[in-house]
């Protein structure tokens, strides 16, 4: 797991955006999450690589070597990667409502 670690990605996704980012103008989804301003892109990769790394993740899919998704808590926020690019290793990420939760995470 170590090894996927340090090779993710985190890449900025518009769709959980309700600001202007290098991913360009916001296109935030009606039923998505808006990503907090204050939250760096290394922010978000370093809480990607340190999911990835401790095992917060869920199935790896048949033929991807990277698993579909992974859960970091930071503070009072729970941030879901999921996996967009599979042979690349990219994920996007946002935050989840607290009822989107995994069950194991407190």
């Amino acid at each position: 797991m170590e090894k996927l670690a340090a090779a993710a990605t985190y890449v900025l996704s518009a769709e959980h955006k309700d600001f202007y980012t290098p991913a360009g103008p916001p296109r935030l989804r009606s039923d998505a999450t808006p990503c907090p301003r204050d939250i760096t892109r290394e922010q978000a990769e370093g809480w990607l690589r340190k999911a990835l790394a401790a095992g917060a993740v869920g199935p790896v899919w048949a033929d991807q070597p990277y698993p579909q998704l992974a859960w970091w808590k930071e503070g009072d926020l729970v941030f879901e990667a999921r996996l967009s690019n599979a042979e690349a290793g990219w994920y996007h990420g946002y935050p989840l409502d607290r009822t989107e939760w995994p069950s194991w995470i407190n």
